[in-house]
């Protein structure tokens, strides 16, 4: 029911219901992470540069990040004193502890996974730590309630408070970051699908050119170069993280061949479809 790890060189857990560990993630830098269901991470020193879904962060002393299966997050560099703590829950504990927490909590996390600490912050995170660390130690009878209840006291502490911790939550957004966000959650649902820009822009009812200006403006880069993007880190997580084969993720990807899909990831990457995968195994 409850597992601790310390040292624990992945995100993911196993078929547990909760992980709980530290860590300094090396090995893990310049590579998607391999995430739980949802991954809750608290920096206890150094920092870290993170790219998480196509937006850059700086995790410094006390910051976390709440992460979850979907998201791509890559470690581009950390400090060597840099280390961590992580929960790490699955699918069926985390339902458990979503059933009370409001709508729009998922879409502050989507969209802004990384908290700023401060003394407030600070505070609350030192004290949930602490409870979490002595609950955890004893199998007792409610003690998977105790920690769907722990958990859904966090979230929605940071429910009431994200206006305070987030340097960047705001609640009120134009029409063209309104749009902008949509093409990239359009992207996540289906990038293994299609790679085309006018098949989002059709679904945004805006044309591929003023697209193209709106990611300009808000995520500096253009919208095929984004969803390219996505979809090689969608490719990377399985070529890293399962034991299909490459026909069988060019299929899933929608791609001809195996031949044309081992050529559109090397244009975009400078490396095979092997030679990646054998470099993370």
């Amino acid at each position: 029911m409850v597992k601790i790890k310390t040292n624990f060189h992945t995100l993911r857990g196993d078929e547990g219901g909760f992980f709980m560990g530290s860590g300094r993630l090396d090995g893990l830098v310049g590579f998607p992470l391999p995430l739980a269901y949802v991954v809750l991470l608290i920096c206890q020193q150094g920092y870290a540069d993170v790219d998480v879904n196509l937006q850059s962060y700086t995790i410094g002393k006390n910051d976390f990040l709440v992460l979850s299966e979907d998201s791509i997050a890559i470690i581009n560099s950390k400090s060597d004193d840099f280390l961590c703590s992580y929960y790490l829950m699955n699918r069926s504990i985390a339902a458990e502890v979503a059933h009370v927490l409001p709508n729009s909590l998922f879409l502050l996390l989507n969209r802004f996974p990384h908290f700023k600490s401060d003394s407030h912050v600070l505070a609350f995170i030192n004290v949930w730590e602490g409870f979490l660390s002595i609950t955890s130690k004893e199998e007792l009878q409610y003690t998977r309630q105790i920690i769907v209840n722990h958990f859904q006291n966090f979230f929605l502490w940071v429910s009431q408070h994200n206006v305070h911790m987030s340097a960047n939550a705001r609640n009120d957004y134009s029409r063209q970051e309104a749009i902008c966000w949509e093409f990239w959650e359009l992207i996540s649902a289906h990038c293994k699908q299609e790679r085309e820009v006018a098949f989002y822009a059709d679904l945004l009812h805006i044309t591929p050119y003023y697209l193209s200006q709106l990611t300009r403006k808000y995520f500096n880069d253009s919208p095929k170069t984004l969803i390219d993007r996505q979809m090689v880190l969608e490719i990377k997580k399985q070529l890293t993280h399962s034991n299909k084969s490459i026909q069988q993720i060019a299929h899933e990807f929608k791609f001809s061949d195996a031949s044309y899909f081992g050529r559109y990831f090397k244009r975009i990457t400078g490396i095979g479809l092997t030679e990646y995968r054998k470099l993370r195994s």
